[in-house]
This record gives structure tokens, sequence and C-alpha cells, in this order.
């Protein structure tokens, strides 16, 4: 593999550098990373209130990857047409995000990673911002708890994974795509 292909790093929920599974993943590979936001048909549906607050979190996340040597792009779309159109503009053979666990998400998701694969890219997601994930966290005759007590009872002597720090740095691409101004 070229050490000089980027990877795509998809930030969706987790708009922050720390404690990210898949910008650590990213980084720790040495190679391009480009960070990417898309305002795709999930996005869309948002109130009023949480896009007003997401404006906020991206003008802030832009600032601290930009503290780190790295942009963040913006793009408005279709989140697969959008991530291919990328990969063909930056060459990338990689796409990392962290999981979403709403329904809705869950089969954008899932329909997206396996184009992607099918595409011939390695395509990968990663813990999201949970402690545990929902299918390791199960009644003893499946299925998901409905009381809190019992939940409890069954993950508190679990071991929580240590929060992952920010990177350092971002490795940049010599080039970077095209992006949407916030603003718009």
């Amino acid at each position: 593999m070229n050490t000089s292909t980027p990877i795509l790093v998809w930030f969706r929920r987790d708009l922050r550098l720390s404690d990210h599974p898949a910008l650590t993943a990213a980084v720790k590979t040495g190679r391009p990373v480009i960070p990417v936001f898309i305002y795709d048909e999930v996005a869309a549906t948002y109130g009023a209130a949480q896009k007003f607050r997401l404006g906020l979190s991206l003008a802030s996340l832009a600032g601290d990857l930009r503290n780190k040597g790295s942009v963040l792009i913006l793009r408005k779309g279709s989140a697969l047409e959008t991530l291919r159109t990328l990969i063909s503009e930056t060459g990338a053979t990689d796409v990392y995000w962290s999981r979403a666990y709403d329904p809705v998400c869950k089969t954008r998701d899932t329909h997206l990673k396996a184009a992607l694969i099918n595409d011939g890219v390695n395509a990968q997601s990663f813990v999201g911002h949970l402690l545990f994930e929902p299918w390791t966290v199960e009644t003893k005759t499946g299925g998901f708890y409905r009381v809190y007590t019992p939940m409890w009872r069954t993950v508190r002597d679990r071991d929580v994974s240590d929060v992952l720090p920010a990177p350092a740095s971002i490795p940049a691409p010599a080039e970077c795509p095209s992006t949407d101004v916030l603003e718009d």
C-alpha cells in the first residue's frame, strides 16, 4: 500500500479529536488524513436547534483540526455519492467513521459500507459514542434491557476503554479537496 494514499475520516456525531477511535486509527497509519463532514439526508432532517448546535460544533471542530495541521472538508449531498466523489478526487482507498446506532443511520451505513467495499474501498466503522456496543448488553433471553437496574448489574463490573487522547498532529495530504462553506 502506498503510504501517501489518504484516508477519509467521516465525522458525523463524534465531532471531537479526543476519544475518537476512527480518527486515532487513521492517524496511526501515518498516511494523510482527510476529515470530512457531509450534510446528508440524515442531517437534513434535524430541527432548527440541532442545526444551530451542529454549526457551532463544526466550527469548533474545524478550528481544532486547523490547530493540528488539518482542514475539515464540508460537503452536502447523499453520503454514499459524496464519499465516492471524494474518493475519486483524492485517490483515497480507505474510509473510516464512528458507528451511529439509530435505525435510520444503521440502515444507511450498512448499505453504504457494502457499496464502498464492493467498489474496492476499505470501509471501516469504529465504536461510536457509547461505553458498550448495544449487542454486547443483552438480557439472558436476548434483546435489550428495558429497566436500568438489571442492565447496570450486567455492565457494572466490565472494563471501560481508556479515553483516547487527541492526536498531536494530523498528517494532511499535499492537496486538499475543495470544501463547502459552513455558513452556506
